[in-house]
This record gives structure tokens, sequence and C-alpha cells, in this order.
């Protein structure tokens, strides 16, 4: 394997894994052969037989003859893998970074790496204020003009972009077949409006807010989740408190509160991307993505949850869907508004909430739907990774599209 490295903002070494060139590299086993190729956050392997023929699966003298090795390959494949989405969320916290890298250091350690590479060349840029990206080989801005070395290189952000801007990014996406490690062009901006009270499962709350940097604090009668930004000089706050609520144990979650650490005024790039954080919470912990409703008094407060109002990252999963929608086979079938996504089936219309993916009927009664039984075809391309949400409310649309070959016994009698 090769042993070129890269030193990321956690000071921590990256190998290359043996990759030779942008997400790719050979292994040689025997007299066979094995290429990595990285796709997206994946890695597949493309094998050659001792003849140099492509073969579908592990040639057999691999198998007989290279065990220890093929043992070494997949253990590569798997770090490949980890090490993708722990660089992707590395990557995606740099938006709050608030020191540029300089020029040299980032095209060693980003752009030109042979495995981080695969990510920096996926997202967007700014080279001394310019916003370019990767293509054909270069840096280049949206008219195509190659970009030059530079001294300061950050991240591109939508807030306070032109929309015209932000639109011709998102056209550039999808006419160059462009898959993102993670919302950039359509990163939702928000948090100027008020937020309400969400309703989380505390487990999956600390669970995620944990891997965003959140911690929980108490003070006097107060629990709050908090996340320090120095380089801002600024402390944000989410309060949380219990709720009275059967089974799980449910918390309140508020709005932000953000607590100046010195004289500066809170930026509204902090406030954008608190807002994200708090989508994403939702998201993952809301009560509402339980996949049966409870009763009583409960029931209100779920159904609040499930059908509620949009959250930032909801209202950008809306404009994605606009623009898959008529790539995809069923897309004659589905339009967008409001909350929900509108499935055309032979039976039914159906409304699928674009927050929680949780189904209606047209006489308001819920469908209970698990993404398990709603696996459909997904698009082949999208305009960024790690939207599980997007995936459920496709596959979802997919199966309720085709309502009269469902044969779930249980969806079937509520239909």
């Amino acid at each position: 394997m090769g042993t070129g490295t890269v030193v990321g903002e956690a000071e921590r070494a990256v190998p290359a894994y043996g990759l030779s060139g942008p997400g790719r590299g050979v292994w040689r086993l025997g007299g066979a052969s094995a290429e990595l190729v990285v796709r997206g956050g994946k890695v597949a392997v493309d094998w050659r037989d001792t003849a140099g023929r492509a073969v579908r699966g592990i040639p057999s003298c691999v198998r007989r003859e290279q065990a220890g090795e093929l043992g070494r390959l997949r253990a590569a494949v798997r770090e490949i893998e980890q090490a993708l989405a722990a660089q992707a969320a590395q990557l995606e916290r740099a938006f709050l970074r608030r020191r540029p890298w300089e020029y040299g250091d980032w095209q060693e350690r980003y752009l030109d790496h042979p495995l981080v590479g695969t990510l920096a060349r996926r997202l967007l840029w700014t080279v001394d204020g310019v916003a370019c990206a990767h293509t054909d080989g270069a840096l280049c801005t949206l008219t195509g003009a190659p970009v030059g070395a530079g001294v300061a290189v950050e991240l591109w952000h939508p807030l306070g972009r032109d929309d015209a801007e932000v639109a011709a990014w998102r056209d550039r996406l999808e006419r160059h077949g462009i898959t993102q490690p993670f919302p950039q062009a359509y990163r939702e901006v928000g948090g100027g409006e008020p937020l309400s009270v969400h309703l989380v499962r505390e487990d999956l709350l600390h669970d995620r807010a944990a891997a965003l940097g959140w911690r929980p604090t108490h003070g006097g009668d107060r629990t709050a989740l908090t996340r320090d930004l120095p380089q801002w000089g600024v402390r944000a706050e989410l309060p949380v408190d219990v709720v009275r609520f059967t089974g799980d144990r449910v918390v309140g979650l508020g709005g932000p509160r953000f607590h100046p650490l010195g004289s500066a005024a809170v930026p509204p790039l902090v406030v954008s991307e608190v807002a994200r954080d708090i989508s994403l919470f939702v998201e993952a912990a809301g009560i509402g993505g339980a996949a049966a409703p409870p009763g009583g008094h409960d029931r209100a407060l779920w159904a609040s949850s499930a059908f509620g109002e949009l959250g930032p990252g909801a209202v950008a999963r809306r404009d994605v869907l606009a623009r898959l929608l008529p790539r995809l086979a069923l897309g004659d079938r589905c339009r967008t508004e409001g909350r929900f996504l509108h499935v055309r089936g032979v039976r039914h219309t159906y409304r699928i909430h674009l927050g929680s993916a949780q189904v209606l009927l047209p006489d308001d009664r819920h469908l209970p739907v698990a993404p398990a039984t709603a696996q459909g075809t997904q698009p082949s391309w999208l305009p960024h990774e790690g939207d599980r949400m997007l995936s459920a409310v496709l596959g979802k649309a997919a199966l309720l599209a085709h309502d009269d070959r469902i044969t779930d016994p249980t969806i079937v009698r509520q239909l």
C-alpha cells in the first residue's frame, strides 16, 4: 500500500491507502489484480483475472491462493469508506472554521490528495474571494474561466449569494452529474425567523448532537445543549425541557439563544448553521418519525411533529425534489405542494410529508409505510449525499405510485 499522507484539520494523518491517482489504485494479488475506485462515499472493486480479462467477481485463484491479501484488501476498503465519512464531516464543519486555508497547503492536503481529493473536487470553493469548482482538471469559475493559484481558500456558502448564482451552481452540478459529499449548493440558509419548540426523543437527540459538537449543560433548574464557537466569539444554546409523553423519554427542544463571549455580534453564518443543526436534530430524533402514532393525548403531539411546518432542511429538500422529479419515471405522478409530496396512485392520491416522510390518505388518515417496505428506484443522480429522509420519501413515492401492486396485508387493509 502507498504511504502518502495528508494532515487534516485535526492534525491527523490520512493514509493514501495505495491510491495512486484521484480515487483510484491497483492491488496485485498473485497474477490477478483489483482496481479500487472511489465512487462518492463508497469504494468499488473491479477485478481482472490472471489473463487481464475483466471479471465480475473475485477470481477463484485469489480465493484459493491469496486469502491473506484478500483480507487486507477488504479491510482497506472498509477503512477508506470510514475515512471518507470522517473527512466529509470534517470538511462540512469547516463552514464555521473562519480561518482560510493557505492555497499551497489546501492544494496539497485536499485538492491533490488521492483520497480527500475525491471530496474536494466535488465541492465549491472561493480562491481569494472568486467562486470556483474543479472542472476538467482545473479550477474554473461559473463562466469556465480558469482560476489560478491564489493566497486564501475557503468553502463556498450560499449565504449572501445572489439567487441567480446559487441556481447557476446547481445547474452546473446537474449538468456534470456531480453529487456533493454534503449539502452545499442546496444548503439551507435561514435562522432569522423564530423557531418553535420541537418534541424529540432524548436518547436520539443527544447522540446526534454529540456528533455535531453540542454538549449537554446544566445550571440550576435549566438544562440545555450548548456549542462553543470561540473563533466567532459566540456560544449557542438550545433549551431542553422534559415533556410528559408515554413511552420514550421526550424533551422539548427550544429555539436558539446566542451568548457573545466578548463584544462581537452574532454573524448571520452562525445563526444559519445553528438553525441547520436544529433541523437535523428534529429530523433524526423528532417524535413524528415514529412508525406508529401513540394513542390518547400523545397522538396530537405526534401529529403536530409528523405533519407540522417544514424546517429549513425540508424546504431545501423540496427544492431538490422539484429538480429531480422530471428525471424520474414516476415524475408525472408526483408534485410538490406546501409541506408534502403528492403522489397519484391507482387507488388514491397520497401526501408524503417532506420533513418526516409520514404518509396521509385522502381522508387524512395516517398510512404506516415502513422505509424497509418502500425500497423504490432511486434517481441516477442526486445533488448531494447523506439525505436519508429524501431516500425515504422517494422510496415511499415509488411504492404508492403503484399501489395496485402492493401485497403487504397491513397496508392493503388500510387502502
